[in-house]
C-alpha cells in the first residue's frame, strides 16, 4: 500500500518568536497550559515548546514556573510586535481566567 504525505507550503511570511514565563499552580498539567496557549493563539500560534519548569521560594509554595518558547506566524502577511502582543495578551488573559496563571515578570 502507498505511503500518504501531507505536503504544507513553507510560510514565505517571517515568525515572530517569544518566551513567556507563567506562574500556574502545582497541580496543573504544563499539557493543559500548552492546549490553551495552542486554542487561543489559533492558527498564529505556530510553534509552542516548553523550556524550562522552576519551582523555589521566589515562586512560593505550591506554586510552579512554567516557561515557553512560542512561534507566531501567519501565512499571509508579516506580523508586526503589536500583532504579537494582541495575541499574547489573549494568551493571557485566558490563562488567567482559566487557570489562575499569572505572568512571571
Amino acid at each position: 500500500t502507498p505511503h500518504l504525505f501531507q505536503v504544507s507550503a513553507i510560510p514565505s511570511q517571517p515568525p515572530i518568536l517569544e518566551d513567556i514565563a507563567l506562574i500556574v499552580d502545582e497541580n496543573i498539567p504544563a499539557g493543559q497550559v500548552e492546549e490553551l496557549i495552542r486554542q487561543t493563539g489559533g492558527k498564529r500560534v505556530t510553534a509552542v515548546r516548553l523550556f524550562d519548569v522552576y519551582r523555589g521560594e521566589q515562586i512560593g509554595a505550591g506554586k510552579k514556573s512554567l516557561a515557553y518558547s512560542l512561534t507566531y506566524q501567519d501565512p499571509e502577511r508579516t506580523l508586526t510586535d503589536k500583532d504579537a502582543a494582541k495575541i499574547r495578551n489573549k494568551i493571557i488573559r485566558r490563562l488567567e481566567r482559566e487557570l489562575g496563571a499569572k505572568l512571571r515578570g
